[in-house]
Formats: C-alpha cells, structure tokens, sequence
C-alpha cells in the first residue's frame, strides 16, 4: 500500500515522500483496520521528532488522524463494525492507504456528517474540549461570578472557534482576542455577539478594559504565545490563571519571574499528546462529543482542499501558509 513517511534532516525538519510499504497489520485482540478515505495535514505532523527518530529507524510514517471505512475487525471487538463509516485518533500513520488502530480510537460518523469533515473533527475539537475543562475547573476553583469574562486569544483558529463555540454554549461572556481585521471578520461571522479585540491595532488594551469593565478575568486562553503573552497577562485577575494549548507565534516568551510571582499568576498547559492519557470513559465521551459537535457545527471545521498523493508537497506547502480551513491527503 502507499503510504507517506519521513526521515529527518539536519535541522529536524519533515522530509516527507510518498513509499510502497506492507500494508497495514491485520488487526489483533481488540484492533479495527480503516481504509482511509481523507486525513489532514496538521501543523504539528509537520515537526521533526524531538531527538530525531530512534536507533535503527529511518523512516516513520506520518498522519494522526482520518476518516474511512472499517474493512476488518479483530476479535473482541463488538463495535464499529466492517463497513462502518469512522473517524479515528489517535492514529500513527494515517496518512496510508490503509491503518489499524485500537477499536476505541474509531468512533462511528453520523450520516450528516461528511468524510472531509468528520476526518477534522477529532484533534480540533478533543483538544478544545480539554482546554474547557480546565477552565471549567479554574473557574470554579475561583469561585468565579456568572459574569466573568473567558477571554480567548487565537480566536479565529480552528480550536479557538470550537472553545467559543462551547463557552457560549455554557453561557459564560466570551471576549475573541485576535491579531488581524480578517481574523475579527472569520470570528464575527461565525459569533455576532461575541465581542473582538484586534491585538495589531492601536489600542487594544484599552478596548479590552472596557469590555472587560472591571470584572475579574480568572482565566485567559492562549494558543498565540511568544511576546504577546507578556501583553496578554496584565488582563488577569490576580492568581488567575493563563491555560496554554498552542504555540501559533514559535517565539519564546518574555517574562520575568516577577511577572506571575507579585500577583501569584500560573501557568497550565493542555496538549492532545497528554490527552491521549486521561481515563479511557473521558476519551470515549469526548470522541462522541466531537462528533455530534460537528454534526451540529460543521461550518467551524472549515476544509481548505483535498488533495491527491500525487500532490503530497502541495499540500503540505498550504498546511503551512493558508489561514482558510484544513488541508485534506485523499487517501482512497
């Protein structure tokens, strides 16, 4: 089967090439095989493995998730079922033509849900869900009033709209922080009544204080990273809390320890590769969540295009430079 690997080269960069390999391994106790029909190319399958790949390994193949159709089930597996419509992660590799995987990395699509969609559905909106439940916890740990604000940086991305999309579902006030006029118009489109700060204009620390009049701010979202966490933590209530779960700018931060020692400020991380972890009852409810979420809101899962193998570098070239929705690998 055709697959896609890398191996990496001096500066840790994805060298990435399409190959002939044995097909995927037919499935074990407790394993499905997926026929992958579409898996996107996210940023993050873009970055060398940190220390390089391990000793007597050349190549790896590249892709966490996908959508496809179950082809074999190994035994013990009661659910999904051959023939089965799935989205799977995680899922090592998904960017072949076909993949094995845990049966409860698949979860069954909903027939309204579409394969470019569902293929998206996974990492974007798993990830958004743990970033909300960790500031569900730090709200109420704060013992947060009603009113309190959720100020959510990187707002026009895929999992910034996805976190907004659930926070106003719970009724919290969500102020967007963006750093562009285009990324406002994306958020405004998709939330007419959500309030938006353009952190590239003139004033936006005094448009943010007014929207935020006075009311404590216990946690700020961040995926932008690098100096604008510095401009960002002087909006946090004291012992508030800033909850990292990107790095969009690729720069170091700027502060000082006294930046969070005075007013007693934390720091918390969320990452999918932590998610992967959490009890096996909480993975199970939020694969189905997402997928019911982007039954209900499949324009937030926003698909630039869909390519063939053929144009394996095409695609990676626009996962990296266009800001209008994921970039697909069709697979089958």
């Amino acid at each position: 089967m055709r697959s896609v690997v890398y191996s990496e080269a001096g500066d840790a960069a994805v060298v990435a090439r399409v190959e002939d390999v044995p097909g995927a391994p037919a499935p074990g106790v407790g394993e499905v095989q997926v026929t992958v029909s579409v898996s996107p190319v996210h940023r993050g399958d873009l970055v060398g493995t940190p220390g390089g790949l391990p000793d007597g390994v050349s190549v790896r193949a590249l892709g966490t998730e996908a959508a496809g159709v179950v082809s074999a089930v190994g035994e013990s597996v009661r659910t999904p079922r051959v023939g089965d419509r799935v989205a799977v992660f995680p899922a090592p590799g998904a960017w072949s033509e076909r993949v094995t995987v845990p049966a409860e990395a698949a979860v069954i699509v909903p027939e309204t849900v579409s394969d470019e969609v569902a293929s998206i559905a996974l990492v974007n909106s798993v990830t958004s869900r743990d970033v909300l439940r960790a500031v569900d916890e730090l709200r109420t740990a704060a013992s947060a009033p009603d009113d309190a604000p959720l100020v959510v940086s990187a707002a026009a991305s895929a999992v910034g709209k996805l976190i907004i999309r659930q926070a106003v579902d719970r009724g919290w006030e969500v102020i967007a922080a963006v750093r562009s006029g285009r990324a406002a118009a994306t958020v405004r489109t998709h939330f007419p009544d959500v309030a938006v700060v353009v952190t590239g204009d003139d004033g936006w620390q005094r448009e943010l204080t007014r929207l935020i009049d006075g009311r404590p701010v216990p946690v700020i979202t961040d995926a932008h990273g690098g100096p604008f966490v510095q401009e960002i933590l002087p909006f946090l209530a004291d012992a508030g809390t800033l909850v990292v779960w990107g790095d969009l700018a690729g720069q170091p931060w700027t502060l000082t320890t006294s930046d969070l020692l005075m007013r007693e400020l934390k720091v918390r991380a969320v990452s999918i590769s932590r998610w992967t972890t959490r009890p096996s009852d909480i993975r199970a409810v939020d694969r189905e969540a997402a997928l019911e979420l982007a039954a209900r809101h499949p324009e937030l899962l926003a698909v630039h295009a869909a390519y063939p193998l053929e144009e394996l570098r095409d695609a990676i070239d626009a996962a990296r430079t266009n800001g209008s929705g994921t970039a697909l690998l069709k697979l089958n």
